[in-house]
Order: C-alpha cells, then structure tokens, then sequence
C-alpha cells in the first residue's frame, strides 16, 4: 500500500511540474508584450515568425516588350537566345528548390536497418506521385528547350547563312552565357540522373507500384477506381520507369532519342562543338585560379559542373577524345575540386565522369591515375582541406569578427542613404559577409563529410573550430536577418551604383558611335574600327549592329535589374565582343554583372549558406558540440545557435515531406542532446556546489568559502540564459533546475534532520548566487508534527496509509492530499 501511494504520489509531482513548465510559456505568451518575443530572436534568427525578402522584378512579362530596338535583325536575335536561357534558368531553380533535396531523402527512415511493412513502399511513391510528375514535367520541358536551344546556336556558328544580322557583322563568335546556359540545363539533367543512381529507394518503390497497378487490373471493381484513372496513372509510372531506365541525360544524347536528328545537325557543326570545348576550357581555368580564396564567389562551384556538362555534352555528340589541354585541364580539376555538395549531399566529379562518358572513349578516362581509388580522391581532398583550413582559419576568424562589427556599426538612417561613399561601404560590406558565409559553409560541410565517409577521426582542437565555424554561419544569418531592413532601404541605391559604374564603361562608346554615324567620313571609322576593317564587310552595318546593342544593354541597366535585365544584357554583350575587338573592357564589365547578380541575389545566397540541414546527417555531433560547450562558461551563448543549426534538419525533414517516426525521432535526438549534456550536469553541478558551501560552513574543520565567489564553476552564465527555442518547444534551463532542485531537496535527505535552517541556507545561497526561485518546503526541526497523534494513528494504520506516504529510510510521512509540505517524524 505504502508503494502504491509513493508511486501516486510521485506520478502527481511530475504532473504539477510539467503544467508549471507549460505555464510558464502561456503565461509569457498572454502577459508578454510584442517586444517580449524579441529577446529570443536576439540570439535567434531562425525563429523570425517574419522575414523581410526583397527580390528584383519586372513589370514588362513580354521579351519584345522588354527589348526595344529599331534593328530588327538584333531584337529577333537576343529575343530568340534570351528566351531559352531564361526557360533553362526558371527549371532549374525550380530543381533546385523542388527535387534535389526530396529525391535525396525519398524512401528515407529514421533507421537504415528498418524492415518496411508490405505495401509501405507504394504507399510512400504514392503519396509521393506529385513530386514525380514535377520531376517528369521538368525534364521534359528541359529537354525540349535545350534541343530549341541548340537548333539556334546551330544557325549562329553555321557557315550557311551568314546573312542574318547581327551574325552577319560577327568577326569571332563568342556568346559565353548562352553556352553556360546550356551547361545549366544538362547540368540538372546529370545531377537528377546522380541522386536517382545514389538513392536506391526510388527505382525499386516505383517497380513495387508498377507491379501493384498490374494486380489492380485485374480486377478493377474491388477498388472501387475509374478504368481512365487507372490507365493514367499506368501511362505516367511507365513514362517515369522509361526515363529512370535510360537516365535523364542518356536520353538526351543517345542514338535513338527522338532529338536525334537535330543533334546530327550539331555534330556536323564544327565552329559550335570547337565553342563548347572553348567555354569549357575558358570557364573551368578561370573558376580554378579564384577557387579556394577570397576571390572565390558563391556560384563558382557550380558554374564547374555547368561547363563540365557542357563538356561530356560534346564529347557524346562529336564522339572525339579531347585533347591534351583538355585532358590536363581535367586531371587538375579532379585534383583541386573532387566533390561538390547538392542539396547537402556529396557529389564525385569522377563518378559523373564515369557514368556519363561515352563508351567508345572510356580507355581514355582509365588512364586518370585517381580512378583507381574513390577513397583516394577523397582522402588527398581532405589533406589538401586540412592544409586550407590551418592557412584560413585564423584569417577567417579575424575576418568575420571585423566585419560583424565593421557591419553592424555602418547601418545609418534612411536620411544619409544617399551618401555614395557609405553606399559603397554597405556593397562592399554585403559582398564580404556573402562570401564570408559561402567560405565557412564549404569549409565546414566537407570537412564532416569526408571525416565521416573516410572514417578518419577528428582531433579535438578541430571539433572546436568545426563548432566555431557552425556558430558563425548562424552569427552571419542572424546579422543579416537584423539588419534585413535597413539593407532593403539602401538596396535601389546601392543596385544603381553597380548600374552606373558599368553604364559608365559604356556610355562613352555610344557617343562615339553616334558621332561615327552622324559624320560619315570614312576615315573618322578607321580611326575607332581599325580592327573590323581588315574583315571586309560592309562597315554601316557593323556600327548600326553595334550601336543597337549598345542601346539594349542601356536600356537593360535602365530598369529594375530583374534577372531578364541581366541575362538579356550579358548576351548583349557576348553580341557586341563578337563584333570584334573594341574600346570596351569587357572582362571589367563581366565582373561588376557577378557583383550585381551576388548583391540583387544576397538573400538567397546568404540563406543556402548558412542553412546547416547537412546536419542531419551528423546528428550525433550535437552530443559533442554541447559537451563542449557545457565545459566552457564563456560559450554559454553558443548553445542556441547550435540548437538552430540542428533545427534546420526539421525544415529539411518537412520539405521532403519524411514520415511522422522520422521526424519525431530526430526532434527527440536534439532535445536528448541538450538535456543530456547541459541540463542534467548542470543541475548536479548547482546541486554539489549548494551542498559544498553549506556543508563548508557548518562542518566542524572545513574551509570557510565565499558563496558568491567560490564555487566549482560560474554556472550562472547557463542560468541566466533566456529560455531556448526550439522548432517544436521552449526550453526553460532556469525552470528545469528549480524544478530538479526543488525535487533533490524534497527526495533526498540534503540536511541533518535536526537543522532545518541549513535548507533555508541553500535556498538563500541559491538565490543570491543563481537568480533561482525555489519553493519554502517545510521542514520540522524536532519530534513530530504537532498535528499528529501517534496513539490514534496506530489505532487506525488502515486509515495512516490511505492518508500518508512513509519512507522508513528517510523517516518521512508525506500527507498526499498536501503536495508541497514535507513531515518529518521522527522515531
């Protein structure tokens, strides 16, 4: 009877503490004013119920309405090659927001050795079929543009028809971003055909549901489904196992596919296959002398694989080996770049290589001497990270604390926005935190990656840096998301500063074109054209070519500076540096469009870099990061940002839509990590240096200690924290020790049972040292209550042990229906 009711009455004390922990939280919620919640976004971003998101856009929705020019022969031209680009460019950001991520974890379980019931595989492809008709819509759709795209690079770099203008007026032809974009769209397609061939799940739950609709046929009635529905559905899985069969790419490029005779068109073509071999040599030698320094820019790494595709692209279509240069240009970009991360998962350069090279020149990709190994590439990768990371790291570090404070200093009122010096010290500074967070998220994605696919241990200094680097991604998102506001006041500003400064390189040569026009003399055209004279062609048309572009790359630095403005002005003057070699530093202008694009962009960039959802996967270092953290006062302010980076596997969970288990148990994974390692020794810690104060006090040969001095630890600094937010609930540090405490105290024996003024002690001891509110519980000093009667109550001990818990070893009676007071008898 005694057990049942020390049972009860224990069930009954976690109840009450569990709605005093709920409490606290409604409370907070009712009382709290809007400014209540601010402190939590002080040290949390994330937890923003609202972002403040500026982006670029055009009222024009028309290409014809957006290019105006006289010279129709131009605006058909960039109208055509814009389009496309702009199609190829729309998918794949639609890929990249909608597939990448949710094929990668498709299938996905919480444990890898997890038997799946029957029918669970279908039923997760079928509540998954819309993500699959996306990803047939998609490739589709590509795959369409970029065969349009090819027929009209085809007639640009065709010897036939040079009567077509501008092409006509072209002396070397060299449209660098309509290749790449064509680099992007073959790009998707190989990445798609990468995560189908890493992730197992999604061919063989497709199987399992083509074969379940086969056994639905059968016999149609009994599930009660249209026959038109069924043979829908039907025609859609085939239509997906078709292309999951062949792969994306493969599709495109082999000697069947329906795009086969177009693509006979382009392998006769030799000025357009020499172009993509050009753009690949060009774009991959120029990405590798900025990769891995402070020149590096966030787009980099992927313009790699653009071109790379570009590359595999040609050799499937002119079915020749590269040459030599190629071939070098190859081996180094294996050696310095290996990998690349897609939606927080790793991508082997060389196993794209290998699955996506024609057959016919496969001894060719045997002699890579890397090719032996995978593990080899990695790990010469790693030792070459290791030697980035002991040469930055410190540079990194000084870095981004100059340039927090640097940032957040420079904000100034709306009133002095129109300062141009302090413009450019706000573009520069954005520049430098987008490339500041690119840099650590690179740094820090790869080295876990490869420590844990490599299985190489990491040292614990690195752990510490690794930890660091996490907080700082975190520090970065969460000053930008603070000065969110007074960035977006200063954006049109600082957009026409960059518009300026390239009209600036620009202006100067549609003056002089006008006067070329206005007098002609043809010796005033030798003067400025002395290089297209040696062509022989008709020199009016050059300069009203020439002058026409001008004006549309004017009129696109004219407008909003949407990202139509920016491609349709970058193949402008791909056009215009095609004409031949004029007074116009195009390389300059190139490099202030990367500018422009990064700052018009910075959100989203600044967002994919400091999203650390790749923590998932390297769930088990929160134990570790906390830990460490734990055993370092100073790093008590680490903990929520750590909490954040782990939180943004839950967003990446629920993006991908994982079942409730999964996500359930990754929640119970964050909130165990946290109370495993900061919570629980945190309260024995407060517990052991109450007991060692007062015990040091009233023991008879101990050291007298100061109380708000000495102790085992300044643990005040976890105390004082303000309550920690995760996505699914608050935590209270302060309230879960009191609440320990308040249960160590009324449990446990804490003090000689003849001095109950050492409790009182401990409490003033804990609320002078730690700011805690711990409740009076009472204790006796002498013999036994004087509310007790010991003849009557063992007259009736039936009636004593429905009423009262006794702990003979504690020698404590507990009244039950009396939850916070504590009677001590004593025998």
């Amino acid at each position: 009877m005694a057990s049942l009711l020390l049972e009860q009455q224990e069930k009954l004390r976690r109840v009450v503490d569990d709605w005093r922990l709920q409490s606290r939280d409604l409370l907070s919620d009712l009382h709290g004013s809007s400014g209540s919640f601010s402190s939590y976004n002080a040290t949390s971003s994330s937890s923003d119920p609202i972002h403040l998101h500026v982006e670029l856009t055009d009222d024009l929705e028309d290409l014809s309405s957006v290019i105006e020019s006289d010279n129709a022969g131009v605006s058909k031209f960039l109208i055509a090659l814009s389009h496309d680009c702009l199609e190829i460019s729309r998918l794949s950001q639609l890929a990249n927001k909608n597939l990448y991520q949710q094929l990668f974890l498709f299938g996905h379980r919480w444990g890898p050795q997890e038997v799946l019931l029957e029918g669970e595989p279908q039923k997760a492809f079928g509540e998954s079929l819309s993500l699959f008709v996306q990803l047939y819509g998609i490739v589709d759709e590509l795959t369409h543009v970029l065969v349009n795209l090819l027929q009209q690079l085809h007639a640009v770099y065709s010897n036939y028809d040079r009567s077509t203008r501008p092409t006509s007026s072209f002396k070397t032809i060299n449209l660098r971003t309509v290749l790449e974009s064509l680099g992007e769209g073959l790009s998707v397609l190989i990445l798609l055909d990468e995560i189908v061939r890493q992730n197992g799940n999604i061919r063989s739950h497709i199987s399992l549901f083509a074969r379940m609709l086969s056994q639905v046929k059968i016999d149609v009635g009994t599930f009660g489904i249209a026959l038109d529905d069924l043979d829908f559905l039907d025609q859609v899985v085939e239509n997906l196992q078709r292309l999951f069969t062949h792969g994306f790419f493969q599709r495109l490029v082999q000697a069947d596919s329906p795009f086969s005779t177009r693509l006979t068109l382009v392998k006769s073509n030799r000025k357009l296959l020499d172009a993509f071999s050009s753009c690949f040599y060009d774009g991959c030698s120029e990405t590798l002398l900025r990769l891995d320094s402070w020149k590096e820019l966030p787009t980099d790494r992927l313009k790699i694989i653009y071109v790379l595709a570009l590359f595999l692209f040609s050799l499937h279509v002119s079915g020749e080996a590269p040459n030599k240069k190629l071939f070098k240009l190859l081996e180094d970009l294996l050696e310095k770049l290996p990998l690349i991360f897609v939606g927080g998962r790793k991508v082997l350069l060389f196993e794209i290589l290998q699955t996506k090279y024609p057959p016919g020149l496969s001894a060719w990709l045997s002699t890579v001497e890397a090719s032996k190994d995978f593990n080899l590439i990695q790990k010469n990768f790693l030792i070459r990270l290791n030697e980035l990371y002991l040469r930055d790291l410190e540079v990194i570090r000084d870095a981004l604390s100059c340039w927090a404070v640097s940032f957040q200093s420079s904000i100034h009122p709306l009133t002095e926005v129109q300062n141009e010096e302090w413009l450019r010290l706000l573009l520069k500074q954005i520049m430098q935190g987008v490339i500041l967070a690119d840099r650590l998220h690179v740094l820090v994605v790869s080295m876990l990656d490869l420590h844990a696919s490599l299985e190489v241990p990491l040292k614990r200094e690195r752990v510490k840096s690794l930890c660091h680097m996490i907080v700082s991604l975190k520090v970065i998102g969460n000053i930008f998301q603070m000065r969110g506001s007074s960035i977006v006041q200063s954006f049109p500003h600082i957009m026409n500063i960059i518009q300026s400064d390239i009209e600036g390189l620009i202006l100067p040569f549609k003056v002089k074109l006008q006067s070329e026009l206005a007098k002609g003399t043809q010796a005033s055209k030798l003067g400025l054209f002395n290089s297209l004279s040696r062509g022989g062609r008709d020199m009016d048309t050059k300069l009203m070519d020439s002058l026409s572009l001008v004006l549309v790359s004017l009129q696109m630095l004219g407008g909003g500076g949407s990202t139509k403005r920016q491609l349709i002005f970058s193949v402008a003057q791909d056009a215009l540096q095609s004409i031949g070699h004029l007074d116009i530093d195009f390389l300059r202008i190139r490099r202030l469009m990367s500018k422009f694009r990064i700052i018009s962009n910075f959100q989203s960039i600044v967002s994919e870099s400091v999203d650390c959802s790749f923590l998932y996967w390297r769930r088990e270092m929160a134990q570790t990061w906390l830990s460490m953290i734990y055993g370092d006062n100073s790093k008590s302010t680490w903990i929520q940002f750590i909490l954040d980076a782990f939180s943004d596997g839950l967003r990446l969970l629920k993006l991908c839509n994982v079942d409730k288990l999964t996500l359930k148990s990754y929640e119970q994974d964050i909130e165990n990590a946290l109370r495993n390692e900061i919570i629980t020794p945190l309260c024995r810690d407060i517990e052991a240096d109450l007991r060692l104060h007062v015990h040091s006090t009233h023991l008879k040969g101990s050291v007298f200690i100061n109380p708000t001095k000495t102790g085992v630890r300044n643990l005040s600094w976890f105390v004082r924290m303000k309550p920690l937010r995760l996505p699914f609930k608050f935590i209270d540090v302060k309230l879960l020790v009191e609440v320990y405490l308040n249960f160590a105290f009324y449990g446990h024996s804490v003090m000689p049972n003849y001095d109950h003024k050492i409790y009182s002690e401990m409490r003033h001891l804990g609320e002078l040292k730690y700011g805690l509110e711990l409740d009076a519980l009472h204790h006796l000093e002498r013999s036994s209550c004087p509310e007790f009667d010991i003849g009557r109550i063992f007259k009736k001990l039936v009636m004593y042990s429905e009423r009262y818990s006794y702990i003979i070893l504690k020698q404590v009676s507990s009244f039950l229906h009396s939850y916070f007071r504590i009677f001590r008898l004593l025998l």
